[in-house]
Protein backbone atom coordinates (compact mmCIF):
# COMPACT_ATOMS: atom_id res chain seq x y z
CA UNK A 1 0.00 0.00 0.00
CA UNK A 2 2.45 2.50 0.73
CA UNK A 3 4.40 2.01 -2.56
CA UNK A 4 1.05 2.59 -4.59
CA UNK A 5 0.54 6.04 -2.34
CA UNK A 6 4.27 6.38 -3.00
CA UNK A 7 4.06 6.59 -6.68
CA UNK A 8 1.06 8.38 -6.85
CA UNK A 9 2.86 11.37 -4.46
CA UNK A 10 5.58 11.35 -6.72
CA UNK A 11 3.41 10.74 -9.74
CA UNK A 12 1.16 13.78 -8.74
CA UNK A 13 4.70 16.42 -8.19
CA UNK A 14 5.71 15.20 -11.74
CA UNK A 15 2.48 16.47 -13.19
CA UNK A 16 1.94 19.58 -11.04
CA UNK A 17 5.79 20.48 -11.80
CA UNK A 18 5.50 20.00 -15.75
CA UNK A 19 2.19 21.84 -15.79
CA UNK A 20 4.08 24.96 -13.93
CA UNK A 21 6.97 24.89 -16.26
CA UNK A 22 4.53 24.84 -19.04
CA UNK A 23 2.15 28.14 -17.78
CA UNK A 24 6.05 29.62 -16.77
CA UNK A 25 6.98 29.10 -20.15
CA UNK A 26 3.88 30.14 -22.29
CA UNK A 27 3.30 32.87 -20.02
CA UNK A 28 6.78 34.03 -21.01
CA UNK A 29 7.22 33.05 -24.57
CA UNK A 30 3.63 33.61 -26.03
CA UNK A 31 3.64 37.08 -26.01
CA UNK A 32 6.76 36.94 -28.54
CA UNK A 33 4.86 34.88 -30.77
CA UNK A 34 1.70 36.96 -30.28
CA UNK A 35 1.80 38.45 -33.57
CA UNK A 36 2.70 35.36 -35.79
CA UNK A 37 -0.06 33.30 -33.97
CA UNK A 38 -2.80 35.92 -34.36
CA UNK A 39 -2.01 36.06 -38.21
CA UNK A 40 -1.93 32.35 -38.64
CA UNK A 41 -5.34 32.63 -37.01
CA UNK A 42 -6.62 34.64 -39.70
Amino acid sequence: MQDVARAAVREYIDRTSRQELLDEVLDEELPRFAEALRRLGE
